[in-house]
């Protein structure tokens, strides 16, 4: 099954057939988004948006996604994580970014790692694809840039 990559809304690839030219390509555009231009009160920002849209009005569609899912994962540990992540990251890094790209394989932490500054490709696993697609709606609604966090589906 052909899974595409997507970027700044393009697609460049599949990942289970990706070269590497394909990778990097991914990559150089990735990094080509300004999320270090975004200040780290703007950045925090986003992520507890996030999380109290997860904690409101998105709670039952997120939960419905989990049990469609049957995925294993409890709602409130999203939301506490996306929420001490901020908390967390602001102790341990003084609010400077630490740019790079990250590839994550579900199951793993995607938040930390933009919230650090670096751009993520997030590959869900097959059975949280659903899952996967809710939440990076919710990142949409949260005023998330293109490009920061791309899942491919």
């Amino acid at each position: 099954m052909k899974h595409p990559i997507y970027t700044n809304k393009k697609i460049i690839g599949s990942w289970h057939e990706g070269s590497e030219k394909d990778i990097q390509k991914a990559i150089n555009s990735s990094l080509s988004v300004y999320w270090s231009n975004i200040s780290w009160t703007d950045r925090a920002y986003l992520f507890l948006k996030a999380a109290d849209l997860i904690s409101g009005p998105y709670r039952s569609i997120i939960n419905a996604a989990t049990i469609r899912c049957k995925y294993n994962f409890n709602v409130c540990e999203l939301i506490f994580s996306l929420r001490f992540n901020v908390f967390y990251t602001n102790k341990i890094f003084n609010k400077q970014p630490r740019l790079g790209f990250v590839v994550a394989r579900t199951p793993f932490n995607i938040a930390l790692p933009a919230l650090m500054g670096n751009v993520v490709l997030w590959i869900p696993s097959e059975k949280q694809l659903y899952y996967a697609y809710v939440l990076m709606e919710i990142f949409k609604k949260s005023g998330f840039p293109d490009g920061i966090i791309n899942c491919s589906f």
